[in-house]
């Protein structure tokens, strides 16, 4: 009857181990969802660490083009040595 109770023993301890493990999984979780339930704060840059460097209240700047005529796509490969 020794070698019973020392199985039940052992079977009792690995599920209450595995139980743990999934109480751990079960708060992981749980807390996750919560953090997504809350409304996502405003986000104000110049009270972050970038925002030092960034100067307020400027526009984006724009794009410039390349001054002069686009040549077509043939010209340009036989300018630089690859005919077609």
């Amino acid at each position: 009857m020794n070698r019973l109770q020392e199985d039940l023993a052992r079977h009792l301890g690995d599920s209450v181990e595995r139980l743990q493990k999934q109480v751990e999984k079960v708060e992981f979780w749980a807390s996750a969802v919560m953090g997504f339930a809350q409304p996502v704060p405003e986000y104000e840059p110049e009270g972050t660490k970038v925002g030092r460097y960034v100067k307020p209240k400027r526009a984006p700047r724009k794009r410039r083009h390349r001054s002069g005529t686009r040549r077509p796509k043939d010209e340009r490969q036989t300018r630089i040595g690859m005919s077609t």
